[in-house]
């Protein structure tokens, strides 16, 4: 059960970590920035894991009012922040446990999490600007929202990491962050170390489904392809039919 639903879970932004469950049997698992309506950034402090998240000024299409397109944004901004400081129980409050609180689930899914983090693979979110948000639509006891953004996201593979070659994924990649978005790199070996500094650069547009409770203004994410492999339980049919039809007609960048 754990190797079919956390992969799901965390595709947008920690995919990699758990999909490598997959692959390996014999294991179980200069700013920080503030969330924006205007598409500014508010510094604050910690540079090492800078992060924007916001709303785009020229670009936005969005079919939900005001005030709840910016609780998304801020909840994805909170999102973000705890993959790339590595907060799994922060990280988990964003998981629509409406659907599963399973306390085991929970609990192997930070397991996992912190198996392939200490193994030396790290998601990180640089940046993240909303272009377009479907109209909300009631799915029994939630309400789904299809988000289109401009992501910049890196998949890092520190020096220690010996897990499968990273420059062996990039179907994986794509798949989870969308076709021609994603760029394999290598820095030079540094001295001490026998591997590269490696990575995967994702920059384009990447949708998002933004889930919450009827009873609550907090907003969960599902990445787009989560119902693949087993997690079609999370939302109706209908709910996903009816986000991706209006992205394709009223979305400008759906095309691209």
């Amino acid at each position: 059960m754990m190797k079919m639903h956390l992969p799901l879970f965390t595709i947008s932004v920690l995919s990699l970590s758990l999909v490598f469950l997959g692959c390996d049997d014999s294991h179980e698992p200069a700013q920080k920035t503030e969330s924006s309506s205007d598409g500014t950034s508010v510094p604050a402090l910690n540079p090492s894991k800078a992060l924007s998240v916001s709303i785009s000024d020229d670009q936005l299409h969005s079919f939900i009012s005001k005030d709840t397109l910016e609780q998304i944004t801020q909840n994805l901004f909170d999102y973000f922040e705890s993959t790339n400081e590595a907060d799994w129980d922060q990280l988990m409050h964003f998981f629509p446990l409406h659907k599963n609180s399973d306390t085991a689930f929970v609990n192997s899914s930070k397991r996992a999490l912190d198996y392939w983090t200490e193994r030396g693979v790290q998601n990180r979110t640089e940046m993240a600007q909303v272009v377009y948000a479907s109209p909300s639509f009631l799915d029994g006891d939630q309400e789904v929202v299809l988000i289109n953004m401009n992501l910049r996201h890196y998949v890092e593979f520190l020096p220690h990491y010996d897990g499968p070659s990273p420059s062996g994924m990039k179907g994986m990649v794509e798949s989870n962050y969308g076709k021609g978005n994603a760029t394999y790199k290598e820095n030079e070996v540094l001295e001490g170390d026998s591997l590269a500094f490696r990575y995967w650069e994702i920059t384009g547009l990447n949708r998002i489904w933004a889930l919450s409770h009827v009873d609550s203004a907090h907003w969960c994410f599902l990445p787009p392809n989560f119902n693949e492999s087993g997690s079609a339980y999370m939302m109706s049919s209908d709910a996903m039919v009816g986000g991706l039809r209006h992205r394709r007609e009223n979305d400008p960048t759906a095309q691209k």
